[in-house]
């Protein structure tokens, strides 16, 4: 029991630091702008509405990345039921990143491509989890 806890928060853990990383590099290439005041939310929409796409990209990037390594980790420690380890942090990090979308608007496509790339990354993650899985079943 204690191996699948550590899996699941361990792999959390990975994918929010990834996610801060990530992120943090978008916002090196695409600062906000001087003024912009983060606390109005009309304001922010507005911003959010014109980003360029690299800077859109960043953001879908970090939380498909987050989802991959967390998951993979998460897979690596439990050694076991791969897809469930996936989609528990991968379901986590939808969530988060709905939260997220829905706090602050962003362009329609944005918006459902992340959502659909995140749970195709989740199948993803469970299928390159079972090679974890069946070394381990090997040793």
């Amino acid at each position: 029991m204690q191996r699948k806890i550590s899996a699941v928060v361990l792999g959390v853990v990975v994918a929010v630091v990834l996610i801060i990383a990530i992120e943090a590099l978008g916002h090196s290439a695409y600062p906000l702008p001087e003024g912009l005041d983060i606390s109005n939310s009309e304001a922010m929409q507005a911003y959010v509405m014109g980003l360029p796409i690299g800077a859109l990209l960043f953001v879908m990037g970090a939380w498909l990345v987050a989802t991959l390594a967390g998951g993979l980790l998460a897979c690596f420690i439990a050694r076991e039921t791969p897809l469930v380890y996936a989609a528990i942090v991968g379901g986590l990090v939808l969530l988060g990143t709905v939260i997220n979308l829905m706090s602050v608007p962003h362009p329609p496509w944005f918006s459902i491509t992340s959502v659909l790339a995140i749970i195709a990354m989740i199948f993803l993650t469970g299928r390159l989890g079972t090679s974890f899985v069946s070394s381990s079943a090997a040793e």
